[in-house]
């Protein structure tokens, strides 16, 4: 392989602490060196307090014995005290015996109730900032440490959980602590660099068509909006362009923006500046706000939602038309106040509802209308996906190829197969046949990668990774596993307009159940998702109906990214297979073919009775007889 081993040898534990550290708060963790009260440490026979002779400190350390591999061998440790967009760093010594599977060191996130907050529907939200792979830690003590923060604004407590994941091992632990972090000052915005983003969204479609300077102001128009910026910088006027051109909202600045001059026009992207504040609007429908000065932000909507969200600082309204959002970083990693919704509507019942966002300096906000994109309905109809894992033989890739052009292939390609990585290919000679082979049958190979996860959390770091696997074994594209739902909307806006760049014109397919800018399942970047061919949602989520907004508004991508929606589903109730199938096609959406050759029963659904419909769907549409 090319030289990757920088990347994979960055790891989420550190051996010894930086000299140049910041300045900690005091230990939040009671009972951590496990001397005295040591009651906030729920132990049992296989997870004990025990005194050992080399303890890093005092005579006494938590002790996890697992004879048997288990998916979670767990302690609860003691409620934490935490406060939200606060940072904090979590210590630990360890020793292991054999190093068996994944250590992981941290816990849930709780509110004041000391009830775990929740992510959609089943996940709940979590950290576990120290996680040391097999064999790491084994044999001696050594010093381990990560930090973590919290954007939600109810977090009130970190539920204290040490995890020994799919592995046999005896694992010592001492000197448990959580301190708050003191971090650095918000550094002003570098503009207009700070608006000006990576890669060409007129590839995919998606231009910046005309731009007029006149008296009254600027006018600029993308394949799916117009915008009408008037010369104080007072007010922006937004109109979507698809499905036909409507007014949608109007954000109002206070102070107004002043003058900006353009310092950038092309098919991609116009940036306009001045001294304190940079403008961009991107082909995508982005129009992304960096104000080096503090800036009210209220933005009057000309729609009545079908669907609305407003969580944290977040604001996301969508009809069946399309839609409108608002939302700004947060940049937590620096010491700042938060950007915050000062009003938030109460009534959304008829046109002319406000949300006012306090924009904070140094911060970029994301505004935008959508959808970005007409619907690709020739694509939706001739690109078809099949997932599969490990190395499928050849004669399979063959017969799949009858029925799908698009083979996306998960994580146990890799060695251990686990999504926060390390991405070591487990078998070059087969994954080189299995590609070679697929490509021969006409079909695209789109290999895992899971950003959100994977242990580097450099986003340069992991685009460097992908680039190099592409480039050394020849896949086409990627499918990825989520983005960077926790983090900043920029960081996946950059990563994924980066991808689209590398790959031109192959597929891109990604999984989001959890999305940027809230990490959760709503709201979402449909900005984001534009860069994508193929979207899947609705992993772990409970829906209840087929008609219900989830599906339509959340699942469905139809004039919002226009992007092509696929469902997971797998806690959809009270229907059928046919059924869901059936609903998502009703919605403009398709389906993946998923592990054929693992249930007889849905191989037979998709290959009589999916593809088939399909098929005839296509035809109807062709000839004019379907009507979107």
């Amino acid at each position: 392989m090319r030289n990757l081993a920088g990347i994979f040898a960055t790891i989420s534990i550190r051996i010894a602490l930086l000299s140049c550290a910041p300045a900690l708060g005091a230990n939040l963790m009671p009972g951590g060196d496990f001397e005295g009260d040591t009651g906030g440490w729920r132990t049992t026979t296989a997870k004990e307090i025990v005194e050992l002779a080399d303890a890093p400190s005092g005579r006494h350390v938590l002790k996890l014995d697992c004879a048997k591999a288990e998916y979670y061998f767990a302690v609860a440790g003691p409620n934490v005290p935490i406060k939200p967009r606060t940072l904090y760093r979590i210590r630990a010594k360890v020793k292991r015996m054999a190093g068996g599977g994944y250590l992981r060191i941290g816990g849930a996130i709780a509110g004041a109730d000391r009830k775990v907050l929740r992510k959609g529907s089943s996940w709940t939200l979590k950290t576990y900032p120290i996680v040391m792979t097999p064999g790491q830690g084994a044999g001696a003590w050594v010093s381990c440490e990560g930090t973590f923060l919290v954007k939600r604004t109810e977090a009130a407590f970190l539920l204290t959980r040490l995890i020994l994941k799919n592995g046999v091992d005896t694992v010592h632990v001492d000197d448990v602590s959580v301190e708050e972090v003191a971090r650095p000052a918000l550094p002003a915005l570098r503009l207009p660099d700070a608006v000006i983003w990576p890669g060409r969204p007129s590839r995919m479609g998606m231009a910046v068509n005309r731009v007029d300077q006149e008296a009254a102001g600027l006018v600029v128009e993308t394949t799916g909006a117009r915008y009408e910026l008037d010369s104080a910088g007072a007010t922006l006027v937004c109109h979507q362009r698809i499905p036909d051109l409507r007014r949608v909202v109007t954000f109002r600045f206070s102070p107004a923006l002043g003058a900006l001059a353009i310092v950038r026009q092309d098919e991609d992207l116009c940036v306009l500046s001045s001294t304190d504040v940079a403008l961009s609007i991107s082909g995508d429908g982005l129009v992304a706000l960096g104000p080096n000065r503090a800036v009210s932000i209220t933005a009057i909507s000309h729609i009545v939602p079908k669907h609305q969200r407003i969580v944290g600082d977040n604001v996301m309204a969508i009809d069946e038309r399309g839609g409108f959002c608002l939302y700004p970083e947060q940049r937590l990693a620096f010491s700042a106040g938060p950007s915050v919704l000062t009003a938030v509507p109460g009534d959304t019942s008829q046109p002319g509802w406000t949300a006012t966002l306090a924009a904070q300096p140094g911060k970029r906000v994301a505004l935008a209308v959508f959808p970005p994109k007409s619907f690709p309905w020739e694509q939706s109809f001739k690109t078809r996906l099949i997932h599969s894992n490990h190395y499928p033989a050849s004669d399979d890739i063959r017969a799949w190829s009858r029925h799908g052009n698009v083979l996306i292939l998960h994580q146990n390609i890799y060695t251990p197969g686990q999504s926060s990585g390390p991405y070591v290919i487990k078998d070059e000679i087969e994954f080189r046949r299995v590609i070679a082979t697929a490509h021969e049958a006409g079909m695209q190979v789109l290999a895992y990668f899971n950003p959100g996860a994977y242990r580097v959390r450099d986003a340069d770091k992991a685009f460097e990774l992908l680039r190099g696997l592409r480039a050394e074994y020849g896949f086409d594209s990627f499918y990825f596993d989520g983005l960077y739902r926790g983090d900043d909307w920029s960081k996946s806006y950059v990563f994924i307009r980066r991808i689209r760049e590398l790959v031109g014109d192959k597929a891109i397919y990604t999984h989001s159940t959890l999305n940027p800018p809230a990490g959760q399942p709503s709201p979402y970047c449909p900005f984001i998702d534009a860069y994508s061919d193929f979207l899947l949602r609705g992993e772990g989520q409970t829906i209840k109906s087929v008609d219900g907004p989830y599906l339509r508004y959340v699942i469905g991508t139809y004039n919002i990214s226009n992007s092509i929606a696929t469902l997971k589903g797998d806690k959809m109730e009270g229907v059928s297979p046919q059924e869901k199938l059936a609903a998502m096609l009703r919605l403009h959406g398709r389906a993946r073919w998923a592990y054929p050759g693992l249930r007889v029963e849905r191989d037979k659904l998709f290959v009589d009775w999916y593809f088939p419909t399909l098929d005839r769907m296509a035809a109807e549409h062709a000839a004019g007889m379907a009507a979107p």
